[in-house]
């Protein structure tokens, strides 16, 4: 019986790492085949006037596109804090806790004046197939009073119900063209870099 069982677990451990392998190779070739498109390079041809770059980022990839964005339009840059910083690895069941409850984590900080701005991105990383709960603190706590909002997202492979939410939750803000950029090595930074320059001309 002990052996059945001993097989059993053997059995589950190899067919669960097969799983993700498996997994991890899908996303390598959807991202391959996607930045294939961005090989060209892309000069920036449009002019949003005053611009605002607003992210949340935890393990730098939102940070890292963030500060892409506003070297390439100029931009002033507001990143968001919260009171109570996460910690590993307990972030994934508290920020869960936080979505599933709809409490969301104080924010750290004075909000940026939006006022005199004519394009605002907002960023932040796809946590339990959404925004991460600092996001929603942040959209909760502005009103966009009919500024031009362009949101991104940065994420494993899936960027789930990110803008649907963001949309629902941002007050008042007229929507552009949003983009996602998921996690990728820094073999592709070219082509990520004309994928954000064409997504800024798209705007």
């Amino acid at each position: 019986m002990f052996k059945i069982i001993l097989y059993i677990i053997i059995f589950s451990v190899f067919a669960g790492g097969a799983a993700s392998l498996y997994h991890l190779y899908n996303v390598y070739q959807k991202n391959s085949k996607e930045l294939s498109n961005f090989e060209k390079s892309v000069a920036i041809n449009n002019n949003l006037g005053k611009v605002l770059v607003v992210y949340y980022s935890l393990s730098g990839h939102t940070k890292n596109i963030a500060l892409q964005i506003a070297q390439k339009t100029g931009a002033d840059i507001y990143e968001i804090k919260t009171k109570e910083e996460y910690t590993s690895p307990s972030v994934y069941i508290e920020s869960k806790k936080q979505l599933m409850q709809k409490k969301y984590p104080a924010l750290k900080g004075f909000l940026p004046d939006l006022s005199a701005y004519d394009v605002v991105f907002v960023g932040g990383p796809v946590w339990w197939y959404t925004m991460a709960p600092a996001l929603y603190s942040f959209l909760k706590a502005v009103d966009f009073k009919g500024k031009r909002v362009a949101s991104f997202s940065t994420q494993g492979s899936n960027y789930g119900s990110f803008f649907e939410d963001f949309q629902k939750t941002a007050q008042n803000a007229k929507f552009l063209k949003s983009e996602n950029f998921n996690n990728v090595s820094e073999k592709y930074n070219n082509q990520v870099s004309n994928k954000i320059n064409q997504w800024i001309n798209e705007l």
